[in-house]
């Protein structure tokens, strides 16, 4: 059957649920607690009015805990038709963070980090009319913060570069050989989405006119002829006057693109007519203009899930997929020696998606047991490279964060090697494979992979990439004819819905479906080694900015010590926890700053809320403050803990949560609220 909303029809599956999930006495009539239910289920539709979270853009992790009874996230599937046995080494996870979907942005640590676009004639803008854009989310100020330009460094005075950036201030600002045009003081708040746009209308009059959000916040004259060709985004060409925060969608048009007050893009930017550079906006660091320019990360830049659009579409295994988290001391996955790994002389195909966290010679894939080994991975100079006997270095560098394609392909005795599908070595091969093994992130002489690694797939008899580039997968990857093995990552129970967080469920936290605030499972911790663990990925880069951390909890008894719901670590201490022997909440960062002045219930659930609001954090319970204290502490970016302390070792929480969301940049509550009545939202603001 189906019942109309407003806006859609929702398709139910049968059997048709009873009570409160169904509807038939109203039609088109739903409560957050139904809509709730049906999106779980992937039957709510997410166009047109369907309910979103206005602040989902800055969203950093969402968990629900929907899974199976009893399940982890230490499972891991072969989804290729042979469902090989996968051997877990070490506490390698799984969770949502992939390189699919459309909605990215760069982080910029101010600390050498920028990103080289080279030298091209299109960045010189002479005295033409020109715009300059991008969303920018900055986590600190210093004198002067640069988001593009093409001065070399500090002391270029030259009329002919310039820089646009943010001073200390919060003062968007266009230099060349002096201040050209500014804004007033404020007009960019830290730890919040701006879009900025620079615009030169008019070769006549060169009016200039900076917008913020769309509102013109300070006009001025360009008359400078700007014929520098080089450019650099998130600081200067010599990484002089760094940005420090998060850049999206920067676009370089040689047209007057906005004249007068705009609404800002709800979407990544397209390339239109007359833009000579268009990027911030991939998995990978790419110019999608028509030009195609080189695009050189410095520092540790890194691509980022967190962007100004969030997502229009809810987290789906078949959308988005999932990756494997490495975290480069001893983890990988094993299979069982296999004809099907053999590959003879014959065709074969090996491919993957890897983002590398740390540089070292590391593998992807490795096949064992064979005096001619196969693998696929880095070089000790961080190169990657495909290694049949000898090696056959490609020259592309991995030592930046971003998501890789990476894919081996024989035909007819010629091996080709693809980065980001671009063919780089082209080999005359006809290693003669045996039955062997597979390793996924490590080799038995010991190069352990740190980071994520996505969809390994491995074809026998087939060489299916050929030619000089081919079409990077926009999708996860599918069994296709000669499969043999499929790792697609997205057997966890334990995922983020923002798509962020690949989280490892220790000791044996599970998912419970017999006690449950919303939806159809709970994150159970038994109070005895039990823990989630997070890594270091911007889930937690609060800066000196708002922030909300907020779950369900249902404590099963007196906490034995500090049971910890969220610990950050190892650099700063900063934990939501309960005093000892006792159901009572505390915020600790150094000491305990705030101690609530009532207990939880046990075996009830309660709505726990930590937020901060222009300084000060109040810890909520029940949408009720229980107390509030002035905090200013610069929170930066750490691996983080759900259920036990930083060590691991002690302090561990015993009970049930749901529901936990962490939103970086905003204070959800700033007085008594109601607490939620439904799951939050899995969608928005786009």
């Amino acid at each position: 059957m189906s019942k109309q909303y407003p806006g859609g029809i929702i398709s139910k599956t049968a059997p048709v649920p009873s009570g409160p999930y169904d509807n038939d006495t109203a039609p088109g009539i739903w409560t957050l607690e139904q809509q709730a239910y049906w999106q779980k289920l992937g039957l709510w539709p997410t166009a047109g009015n369907a309910p979103k979270d206005a602040q989902f853009n800055y969203v950093t992790m969402l968990l629900h805990g929907d899974g199976t009874n009893g399940a982890q996230n230490n499972t891991f599937l072969d989804s290729s038709t042979n469902n090989f046995t996968i051997t877990r080494v070490g506490d390698t996870t799984q969770g949502s963070f992939s390189p699919y979907g459309s909605n990215w942005g760069n982080f910029f640590d101010g600390t050498g980090d920028y990103l080289g676009c080279g030298s091209q004639s299109a960045y010189a803008f002479g005295t033409s009319n020109f715009t300059m854009e991008c969303w920018a989310y900055a986590t600190s100020f210093v004198t002067y913060n640069s988001l593009t330009g093409s001065r070399s460094d500090s002391s270029d005075a030259a009329n002919t570069n310039y820089s646009f950036g943010v001073n200390s201030g919060g003062s968007v600002y266009f230099y060349s050989a002096g201040f050209l045009v500014t804004s007033s003081a404020g007009a960019i708040t830290l730890n919040s989405w701006n879009h900025i746009a620079l615009v030169r209308s008019g070769t006549s009059t060169n009016q200039s006119v900076i917008y913020v959000n769309g509102v013109s916040v300070g006009t001025g004259t360009i008359s400078n002829n700007l014929t520098g060709t080089s450019l650099a985004i998130g600081g200067l060409v010599n990484g002089d006057e760094p940005f420090t925060g998060y850049i999206s969608n920067v676009r370089l048009n040689n047209t007057a693109v906005y004249t007068t007050a705009f609404t800002p893009p709800t979407a990544p930017l397209t390339a239109i007519s007359g833009t000579s550079l268009l990027t911030c906006q991939s998995n990978r660091f790419k110019d999608n203009s028509t030009n195609n320019f080189t695009i050189t990360p410095n520092g540790n830049t890194s691509v980022q899930r967190f962007n100004p659009f969030g997502t229009a579409t809810a987290y789906s295994t078949a959308v988005i997929g999932g990756s494997g988290y490495f975290d480069g001391t001893g983890d990988s996955l094993t299979t069982a020696s296999s004809a099907d790994f053999g590959f003879g002389t014959g065709d074969f195909t090996i491919e993957c998606w890897a983002y590398p966290l740390s540089s070292a010679a590391q593998r992807l894939v490795f096949f064992d047991n064979d005096i001619n080994n196969l693998d696929i991975g880095f070089s000790p100079a961080n190169t990657f490279q495909y290694y049949n006997g000898s090696v056959n270095n490609t020259g592309v560098s991995a030592a930046s964060r971003q998501w890789f394609h990476f894919a081996v392909s024989r035909t007819s005795g010629t091996t080709s090697v693809y980065i980001n599908g671009v063919r780089t070595n082209n080999i005359a091969d006809s290693t003669d494979t045996v039955t062997r093994a597979v390793q996924i992130g490590n080799s038995p002489s010991s190069n352990p992979f740190n980071g994520y690694i996505n969809d390994v797939r491995i074809i026998k008899g087939t060489g299916i990439y050929s030619g000089t580039t081919i079409t990077v997968p926009t999708a996860p990857l599918t069994a296709v004819t000669n499969t043999k093995l499929l790792l697609n990552y997205t057997n966890g129970a334990i995922f983020d819905n923002a798509m962020i967080n690949d989280l490892q469920t220790g000791g044996n936290a599970q998912i419970s479906t017999s006690v449950v605030k919303f939806g159809t499972g709970s994150m159970y911790f038994d109070g005895s080694g039990d823990f989630l663990r997070f890594p270091k990925l911007g889930t937690l880069d609060f800066g000196t900015g708002n922030f909300t951390i907020e779950m369900w909890v249902n404590p099963s008894a007196n906490q034995v010590s500090y049971g910890q719901l969220l610990n950050k670590g190892p650099t700063e201490i900063f934990q939501l926890n309960f005093i000892p022997a006792s159901t009572t909440l505390s915020f600790y960062a150094g000491s305990f700053l705030i101690i609530a002045s009532s207990s939880l219930t046990i075996g009830a659930w309660t709505h726990v809320a930590l937020v901060r609001n222009n300084g000060v954090v109040t810890l909520y319970q029940g949408g009720v403050s229980v107390g509030s204290v002035a905090y200013t502490t610069n929170v930066t970016d750490d691996y983080g803990h759900i259920g036990c302390n930083v060590s691991r070792s002690e302090y561990f929480y015993y009970g049930y949560l749901d529901d936990i969301r962490i939103t970086k940049g905003v204070a959800r509550y700033t007085t008594t609220f109601t607490p939620p009545t439904a799951a939050f939202l899995n969608i928005g603001p786009n």
